[in-house]
């Protein structure tokens, strides 16, 4: 954090410093500390050999652990009885894959299909013709 801070008051001075004290700053021109100078860009070939022959054990070694455990999984399935799961295949179908999207609540339109003032006295009357009693205004 403090480096950051440091770097971004200093800019490039930083780097400089650190240089000169021998601390593990980034290398950038590939002139100091590259043995060859030049081609940082391509490996040494038995390096990449290497690592590829690593590569692949490690494969090996994966893909014979994996046979394992199928074998040990089959195994238990016979001792139990137990089906294995296989994936259902979907139907192909047409248009969408998802469900389709809910947009936002129509608001109703500005003609008088909406009037607050005739939906309570229908809400009024209803109520009122239910009551045992005759409302006072009515």
């Amino acid at each position: 954090m403090a480096s950051f801070i440091m770097k971004q008051m200093m800019g490039s001075q930083l780097d400089k410093v650190k240089e000169l004290a021998g601390g593990d700053g980034e290398k950038k021109d590939g002139a100091s500390g590259s043995s060859g100078g030049g081609g940082d860009d391509e490996e040494d070939p038995e390096v990449a050999e290497a690592r590829r022959e690593a590569d692949e054990k490690r494969n090996a070694k994966y893909a014979k652990m994996e046979r394992q455990r199928e074998e040990v999984r089959q195994n238990i399935r016979e001792k139990y009885n137990i089906k294995k799961k296989e994936e259902p295949v979907p139907p192909p179908c047409e248009g969408r894959l998802t469900a389709d999207k809910k947009g936002p609540i129509p608001l109703p339109d500005d003609d008088d299909s909406f009037d607050p003032i005739k939906m309570a006295t229908d809400a009024l009357n209803t109520i009122s013709e239910k009551l045992p009693f005759k409302l006072p205004w009515k």
